[in-house]
């Protein structure tokens, strides 16, 4: 007995395991190209083309593909995008050309524009060992190993792209991916049973974004997480100037800084396990309510600590907020569409990045880095007050069922 619950304990870690490593290569992947690119001879045009390539497959495809996670599974989707991926990374280890280079990351983010969902899904459907081991955990401990990853992998990226050359990331890359598959594969999950469906692709493209469009919890709460996250892509454009130039930090420091919202974001995915479907929504406003907060602080206060403890609260903010979004579609949407609905989810937050980043630009030249804090605070304050506001939350009659789990 004691030798089968070791077992399924270590089939629970081995999702998250699989997920570490697939955004461990990402970051990796991520990194070598941009150095690669910004070596180039043709930088001031390759750098921009390779970041769009990063965002507009998610963007536009997600929600086309998503069919594919009720049709072939999420297991097989991931397999297939890790092969994809695997194969795009070793041709461009072999001809590590700018051209070819750009056009693996394009491929690349294409075939993996389902991954998070189809990793979700998974969660969705693992077994659980006891009544403790809610969504919200698996949900969790997919969010501590995304933050993982994306640390450890710029970190190994960058020195092997220094010592041993870019080809040498894409087939570390390569490895890496090709083990997150063989993981997954051997990971146990719930079968889905088979359930009616709209007859024709474009029907099942459809349904998903009617569903929540049409749901006023998951409207709601979309609608106003994407209004914060257009505020809240400020801070990725004002922070290095913020630190440079406004606090006179020097390259350490503002390394140190940049971690501080990666820690709230680790604290925050831990206490993103204590919520569940009933008090997501309420989290949801609370969490961006914080986030404003986090960011309006440094923004008016200018103070290295100051600003240490309010990229802390965002960070750990922005955690509950992924967690709470999450939890309002899964308990809002039924079982047979939450993969397509969590997929739109995705490009309609990636959409609000491109937006608020786009946004950011000229709003830095007006209003200087410091001011941009405070604008992406105010904003993302006001978008928090609005899904207050279009939900009635929080209200005195529901309050009961929306405070906290006690955590055992």
């Amino acid at each position: 007995m004691l030798r089968s619950r070791m077992r399924r304990s270590a089939a629970q870690l081995a999702l998250p395991l699989a997920f570490l490593v697939l955004t461990f290569s990402s970051g990796a992947t991520t990194l070598a190209v941009m150095v690669s690119l910004a070596e180039s001879e043709g930088a001031s045009w390759a750098v921009p083309v390779v970041v769009l390539c990063f965002s507009i497959p998610q963007i536009l495809l997600a929600p086309l593909g998503a069919p594919l996670l009720d049709r072939l599974g999420p297991r097989t989707v991931v397999l297939l995008s890790t092969a994809v991926q695997a194969t795009l990374l070793l041709s461009a280890a072999a001809f590590p050309r700018q051209e070819i280079i750009i056009a693996m990351v394009a491929m690349k983010a294409a075939a993996s524009s389902l991954d998070s969902a189809a990793f979700l899904l998974l969660a969705d459907r693992m077994p659980r060992l006891s009544g403790k081991e809610t969504t919200a955990r698996l949900f969790a401990r997919l969010d501590t190993a995304r933050l993982i990853g994306s640390l450890v992998g710029p970190l190994i990226g960058g020195a092997v792209t220094q010592y041993a050359g870019v080809s040498w990331v894409f087939v570390i890359d390569a490895g890496a991916i090709a083990l997150c598959g063989v993981i997954v594969l051997v990971t146990p999950h719930v079968q889905q049973p088979t359930v009616p469906a709209p007859a024709s692709w474009w029907q099942r493209v459809k349904e998903a974004p009617t569903l929540l469009a049409r749901n006023p919890a998951t409207r709601a709460a979309l609608l106003g997480l994407a209004a914060a996250i257009v505020f809240t892509s400020f801070y990725s454009v004002a922070e290095v100037l913020y630190a440079l130039d406004v606090l006179r930090l020097d390259p350490v420091g503002y390394a140190i800084l940049g971690q501080c919202f990666i820690v709230g974001r680790l604290v925050g995915a831990q206490l993103g396990a204590r919520l569940t479907s009933a008090n997501a929504l309420w989290w949801l406003v609370v969490a961006t309510f914080l986030m404003g907060a986090g960011l309006f602080l440094p923004g008016v206060v200018h103070n290295s600590i100051v600003a240490g403890v309010g990229f802390v609260i965002a960070g750990l903010a922005n955690a509950a907020q992924v967690a709470a979004i999450r939890l309002v579609i899964v308990g809002e949407v039924p079982e047979d569409a939450r993969g397509r609905s969590l997929s739109t989810m995705g490009s309609i937050n990636q959409t609000a990045g491109v937006v608020g980043t786009a946004v950011a630009a000229p709003a830095l030249a007006l209003v200087g880095p410091a001011g941009l804090l405070v604008l992406a605070g105010l904003g993302t304050i006001l978008a928090a007050t609005a899904t207050s506001l279009a939900r009635g939350y929080p209200r005195a009659s529901s309050l009961s069922a929306m405070q906290p789990e006690a955590v055992d």
